[in-house]
């Protein structure tokens, strides 16, 4: 081959594969964010002053995902996301159970976009993406109950189909149990036009053994300049959980421990009725006003009931207990304040203090200051419990944060 041959060999190969990389981008992208958290201890064995913590995600949780197109022309592009969720404290991931936190690819059609993978449920999608509580976040990593009634925000195994058409767009997503897991099927709807958006949605999950939680979320938001106000209601509906069905029990505790909704694990141990649930109904509103194009103030309140089975279905041998408190419900009221200042695109600072009072009256409460010995941070000693009594536990939690964000 001449000289010349090959570098026209050489110069075309290389238009062929600038061509390819301009159809398919594959992009990094993240967020790392820290804070410096102080709040009211109320477990048990704490009866006064604070825990002091460096909250890895104050605003946001860390991640670090991979985001990758390829337009395949006529309209067609196939997309897959894989994303890490990480403790900026401490640089481990941040749940021990799954490396990450969506892996999922799918293909968009003229049709609408199909993804197969563990991906975000549909209620999620439509919380935060039409009456999240503050405009610029969408919510709080360390205090966020609106997501409580999401019914696990995320699952594995799913396949979701959306599709926009003008101000319109709808959800729908199935995933599998395979055996072990929880079944789901749900769908979303939300309509926006203008600044005015609202929305509605339900999905039902399903363990192995057929016990079911419903959620319903429906809710709206309007935004006029610099002004953005929200309000939501979700609710959950959970069946009566057999002693022996571990499965359930899991997935009752998992959907459950948002609750009240502080994040830091080593302080939210509730007493057992937190995980005992019937019903759970929450209603939020609030706002975020733009005061300059770096500064956003924002407030978020929270009002919640849940009522409960009982410990006699949980354990007969309770049914004739004092601490049964079946036909007894909790309530609670929730409050946040958040401001943001942007120091530039990509880098915040924020301060938040937000507040949790439970009323004097419910079976729920934080189990500091509690004279019953068996308490649990995850529900799972229901069935034994000896609870005699709330007397003495902590109704009330207050907790203050101030952290800095940067997103690439």
């Amino acid at each position: 081959m001449s000289q010349k041959k090959r570098l026209f060999a050489v110069a075309a190969l290389s238009m062929a594969s600038a061509a390819a990389m301009a159809q398919t981008s594959v992009s990094l992208y993240g967020i790392v964010d820290a804070a410096v958290r102080s709040e009211t201890a109320v477990n048990r064995g704490q009866n006064g002053g604070s825990i002091k913590t460096l909250a890895p995600g104050g605003m946001s949780q860390s991640r670090l995902g991979i985001n990758i197109s390829e337009d395949m022309g006529g309209g067609w592009r196939a997309v897959a996301n894989l994303e890490h969720r990480l403790m900026s404290d401490t640089g481990a991931q941040s749940s021990p159970s799954d490396f990450w936190r969506q892996a999922w690819v799918g293909v968009i059609t003229p049709v609408g976009r199909i993804t197969l993978g563990r991906q975000y449920n549909v209620l999620f999608d439509l919380t935060t993406s039409t009456f999240a509580p503050y405009r610029y976040s969408p919510y709080i990593e360390q205090f966020k109950p609106e997501l409580g009634v999401s019914v696990g925000n995320r699952q594995s195994n799913m396949v979701k189909y959306a599709i926009t058409q003008g101000g319109f767009t709808a959800e729908a997503q199935v995933s599998a149990g395979e055996g072990a897991g929880d079944k789901s099927v749900g769908g979303m709807a939300r309509y926006q036009m203008g600044g005015l958006a609202f929305g509605a949605g339900m999905l039902n999950a399903k363990a192995p053994s057929g016990a079911q939680i419903k959620g319903t979320v429906f809710g709206g938001s309007y935004t006029a300049g610099s002004l953005f106000v929200n309000l939501g209601y979700g609710k959950n509906k959970f069946d009566a959980a057999n002693p022996a069905d571990a499965a359930y029990r899991t997935l009752i505790v998992a959907y459950s421990t948002a609750l009240v909704s502080p994040a830091t694990p080593a302080n939210q141990i509730l007493t057992e009725a937190a995980f005992d649930v019937k019903d759970r109904d929450l209603l939020s509103v609030g706002f975020t006003y733009q005061m300059t194009p770096q500064f956003n103030v924002g407030a978020q309140f929270y009002r919640m009931s849940q009522s409960h089975y009982g410990l006699g279905a949980l354990n007969p041998a309770l049914a004739a207990s004092p601490a049964n408190y079946a036909g007894r419900e909790s309530k609670a009221n929730m409050f946040s304040l958040v401001g943001d200042y942007a120091l530039s695109k990509r880098t915040d600072v924020y301060v938040e203090y937000d507040r949790i009072s439970i009323d004097k009256s419910s079976p729920t409460a934080f189990a500091g200051g509690c004279a019953a010995s068996a308490l649990s941070a995850t529900g799972s000693n229901l069935a034994t419990s000896t609870l005699v009594s709330t007397a003495g536990c902590k109704r009330s939690r207050t907790g203050y944060m101030a952290g800095v964000r940067h997103r690439f």
